[in-house]
């Protein structure tokens, strides 16, 4: 099926489970800035301006095994900045709380720092290059990684007299995921739910996007296809916010004829919410944008019932 998720597609919350709640508070509003919407109890919910959705949820669970290295599950979830020197002023907080970094890479398109949590969770904090700059080969973004300037990057942060703190417009720009097969990923992520994709020369990975972005969830076979164990730490769900409620109730009736499990969850700040299990045994949570409009589902029946069949017979 093609591609049919609109432009305003975005991921827009992370749900983290930790054994050890105040290590990673501490890390994500001392290091990284983010502000508590509610907690700490059990569970705590942030975000850049201190209100609103949260883009990060934690909840802690103090007998959550440790999900093995080498495993299905988060690779890394990325924190999206509006300008280049907005990660400067984040790399500036870094460096003044002697944090590591453990990579730095410009990707032609963006310019990004990783990092891991308390818990071993991998992040990115990156700003896109503007798009009019991003190269693109027929329908592919031609992403390159190549050393990030860290000298030039802090000097950006010291050119200008703004706070450290992140600013509102900061939010989740994408999610990375080891899955166990690609074609089993690309099936989920492109077929059934409608992304595009956006990058496949990558060795064992592949990218996928709505809206010519380069990438809102990518995935690769880098770890393996060992399956965490039950409620271990890590990634509990991500959330992709649609701009059409009736999204939400096409993939709800499209996910039986392929066997993805479905259900509805709470609604909030009055937005539905439907949860589907991806392939790896997460939790991908599809949420219509407050403002989301009304449109028909696309006509897709027929090749939904020819990839079902398909499917059965693998």
């Amino acid at each position: 099926m093609r591609a049919f998720l609109p432009e305003q597609t975005r991921i827009s919350q992370v749900h983290l489970r930790t054994a050890r709640l105040g290590g990673a508070l501490a890390f994500y509003t001392d290091v990284l800035g983010l502000k508590l919407i509610r907690g700490p109890g059990s569970q705590a919910i942030l975000s850049a301006a201190g209100a609103g959705p949260g883009l990060l949820v934690l909840t802690e669970d103090l007998n959550a095994p440790v999900s093995p290295h080498r495993s299905t599950g988060l690779y890394h979830f990325a924190i999206r900045y509006p300008r280049r020197q907005d990660l400067a002023h984040a790399y500036h907080r870094l460096v003044g709380r002697d944090y590591p970094v453990a990579g730095a890479s410009d990707h032609g398109v963006s310019e990004a720092l990783y990092l891991s949590d308390p818990d071993g969770n991998g992040v990115e904090l990156y700003a896109d290059r503007p798009r009019a700059q991003w190269p693109w080969r027929k329908g592919q973004v031609a992403m390159v990684t190549k050393a990030l300037d860290l000298d030039d990057l802090l000097a950006d942060a010291a050119r200008e007299s703004a706070a450290m703190e992140p600013p509102a417009g900061t939010d989740i720009g994408h999610i990375h995921l080891h899955v166990a097969d690609l074609a089993v990923a690309e099936r989920f992520y492109s077929e059934f739910l409608g992304l595009a994709v956006t990058q496949r020369s990558y060795s064992g990975a592949l990218f996928f996007a709505a809206g010519g972005y380069d990438h809102h969830i990518s995935v690769n076979v880098w770890a393996g296809n060992a399956t965490p164990p039950a409620k271990s730490g890590g990634l509990v769900s991500y959330r992709l916010e649609v701009p059409i409620a009736e999204i939400l109730y096409c993939l709800d009736h499209r996910a039986p004829l392929l066997d993805y499990e479905t259900r509805p969850v709470p609604r909030e700040e009055g937005s539905p919410i439907l949860q589907i299990r991806d392939p790896n045994g997460n939790w991908l949570e599809v949420q219509a944008a407050p403002t989301a409009t009304a449109a028909l589902c696309p006509a897709s029946s027929a090749a939904d019932k020819n990839s079902a069949l398909l499917h059965k017979t693998k």
